[in-house]
């Protein structure tokens, strides 16, 4: 195998903790960016339609399934850092509505309940990093 084509193989790798890593960047990005976003410029707005209004865990939904099949089905590096992106960017929407979605006080949405849960999933992505990282995948 030449010169070149090792480089070449070694680029297009993007292994699990490259992934895993890529995922919890995003995922600590989009809460920080949707509490930022709802706390500082735009408290009042919001998608809605007749009586239907959407929060933004379904985008994170939709986000997490888009990074999942495009990590399924296609083995490219390129294919695996948006799928990773996808992933991370979804799980921060869908974890950062929990408060809204547990609890049923006044709080809701700042409920003291969701700091806890954000940091659990957090913690749980960074144990697979480093899993991930010291087994060398």
């Amino acid at each position: 195998m030449s010169k070149r084509s090792k480089i070449s193989e070694k680029m297009e790798e993007f292994s699990i903790a490259q992934v895993t890593g890529t995922v919890l960047i995003w995922y600590i990005l989009a809460i920080v960016g949707s509490r930022l976003l709802t706390m500082i410029i735009a408290p009042g707005i919001s998608i809605e339609t007749g009586i239907y209004h959407y929060h933004h865990i379904l985008w994170g939904l939709i986000l997490m399934t888009m990074g999942g099949f495009i990590g399924l089905y296609w083995e490219s590096r390129r294919a695996k850092v948006f799928g990773a992106f996808f992933l991370g960017l979804g799980l921060g929407l869908a974890v950062d509505e929990v408060g809204l979605i547990l609890v049923t006080s006044d709080a809701g949405y700042w409920d003291p309940i969701s700091y806890p849960i954000m940091i659990i999933v957090a913690q749980l992505l960074f144990i697979a990093f480093m899993a991930a990282r010291q087994q060398g995948r």
